[in-house]
């Protein structure tokens, strides 16, 4: 369903170039116009034509702007939205990888799949499976799991739930989740 999705960075050809290294894709320099200039594509070359475009830092998407794009002074700021990924290499190589280009790798089991959390610039989340963990997502989460997923989730939730609040204040749970609805 995704076919493409975006994120900005501070050097956009340096992060496409380490992408394409652990999923096996293409590094190729996005047009420009219409992308903005220093925009790459990291481009898997499957059935799908999934590709990740890595913008410079300072693109804003904008609706009332020419080409739906603007530039700003960049802003080196947490976001919300991540992506994930399957790479075609371990997750001892993803960590080496992560350390080589000065970036965090945070290995985390979900308590559904594991995947290998890559902070690019300490701001930009892409998430990884290690090659051959995607398996299990696929199994939660694809045609097959869908009839039990609700039942896997709110069990997660409750088992999260329990686990965080024996070493977490309400306060802290509140600061980092918000209120529950």
């Amino acid at each position: 369903m995704i076919h493409h999705v975006s994120f900005g960075v501070s050097d956009p050809g340096r992060v496409a170039h380490v992408l394409a290294e652990l999923t096996g894709a293409t590094a190729i320099r996005a047009p420009s116009p219409p992308f903005p200039y220093g925009a790459w594509f990291v481009i898997a070359g499957d059935d799908h034509g999934s590709f990740l475009e890595v913008l410079p830092a300072t693109t804003v998407l904008d609706p009332d702007s020419p080409l739906g794009i603007r530039q700003r002074p960049a802003t080196y700021e947490p976001v919300t939205a991540h992506v994930l990924v399957s790479s075609v290499v371990s997750g001892e190589v993803i960590e080496a990888v992560a350390k080589r280009e000065g970036w965090r790798a945070q290995p985390v089991d979900t308590g559904l799949f594991r995947i290998v959390k890559l902070w690019i610039d300490r701001t930009v989340l892409v998430e990884l499976f290690a090659k051959g963990e995607a398996t299990r997502y696929v199994e939660t989460f694809g045609k097959a799991g869908m009839a039990t997923l609700e039942g896997k989730l709110r069990d997660l939730e409750g088992k999260m739930a329990s686990v965080l609040s024996a070493t977490m204040t309400p306060e802290q749970l509140g600061a980092a989740l918000g209120k529950a609805a």
